[in-house]
């Protein structure tokens, strides 16, 4: 997105977007299977416009997207790898909703942004997103890993 001036409600809704997508990396990178940290990213520079896509990670387990589907306002799409029975990655996936709605609550932020998250869609599918964008070789997505890096409750249990 170029430099033009924002409200302060998308500005409040961009920073949580950074923040909430640092934290998603990170959750990312404590999964040991470097499969599952792969991840395909997208950022559009340019004016806010109908239906942009302002920045998207696109992973086997998460997705995430923060877009200006009315040309005015941001809004903050996500999506989950939805799992038949608890398994070692539900753990995160639960982490990372959580997440979504700490990071923009009205508590949290200095200007009321809950209403940036928006339900009409949620990818429950990410694997199959992923696997759809990789087999395209999609030009607008950068193929990336993001380097593995232990939790410290891991470590403290190995130790």
């Amino acid at each position: 997105m170029n430099t033009q001036r924002l409200s302060p409600y998308n500005q409040a809704v961009k920073q949580a977007y950074f923040k909430l997508l640092k934290q998603t990396k990170q959750l990312l990178a404590t999964i040991e299977r470097h499969e599952l940290r792969y991840t395909l990213q997208r950022e559009d520079s340019g004016p806010l416009a109908p239906f942009i896509i302002v920045h998207e990670i696109v992973s086997p387990l998460l997705y995430l997207t923060l877009k200006a589907e009315d040309g005015e306002q941001l809004t903050i799409h996500f999506g989950f790898e939805m799992f038949e029975n608890d398994n070692e990655y539900s753990n995160i996936t639960a982490r990372f909703v959580r997440l979504l709605y700490k990071l923009t609550s009205a508590e949290y932020t200095t200007i009321n942004i809950e209403s940036c998250i928006t339900t009409r869609y949620v990818i429950t599918n990410c694997s199959e997103l992923y696997e759809c964008l990789e087999d395209a070789r999609h030009k607008l997505h950068q193929f990336t890993l993001i380097k593995h890096r232990p939790s410290c409750k891991r470590i403290l249990a190995v130790a």
